[in-house]
């Protein structure tokens, strides 16, 4: 009986030993899928500069300008764009355009105080400041 005993306690305390490296795995799979969609996204913590088509995507003519001036900061933080310079434009809806310098080239905003007015693409921030001041 005794021996029976024993290898009973050998077999539970077997059991439990690889049940903790089992979680130890599915914690370790979680996050390298994390990783994995975050790297596939570009988001989270990225340091890695949002593309023109990337930022085209997500900023629209008509956008919140709150909204707008929100995103820019959390990915300027993230390092994942800078922010060139911004031209007061003397025109009648639009009172300033923010230059982004991405990964692949510039991205002039220009907005009033309720909206982005409009969104363009630049191969360089001296393009942009130009376009932006002749309007």
């Amino acid at each position: 009986m005794c021996k029976w005993m024993l290898a009973f306690t050998a077999c539970m305390m077997l059991t439990a030993c690889s049940g903790g490296e089992e979680k130890k795995d599915e914690a370790a799979k979680k996050e390298n899928s994390s990783q994995e969609y975050n790297e596939a996204t570009n988001t989270e913590g990225e340091k890695k500069p949002l593309s023109i088509a990337e930022l085209d995507e997500r900023i629209d003519e008509g956008m919140n300008i709150d909204t707008y001036s929100a995103e820019v900061q959390s990915w300027s933080e993230k390092g994942q764009l800078e922010m060139k310079e911004t031209v007061v434009v003397e025109d009648e809806n639009t009172s300033s355009a923010d230059i982004l310098q991405l990964a692949d080239g510039f991205l002039g905003v220009a907005y009033d105080e309720k909206e982005v007015t409009k969104v363009k693409m630049f191969q360089s921030a001296e393009h942009a400041k130009e376009y932006f001041e002749s309007l």
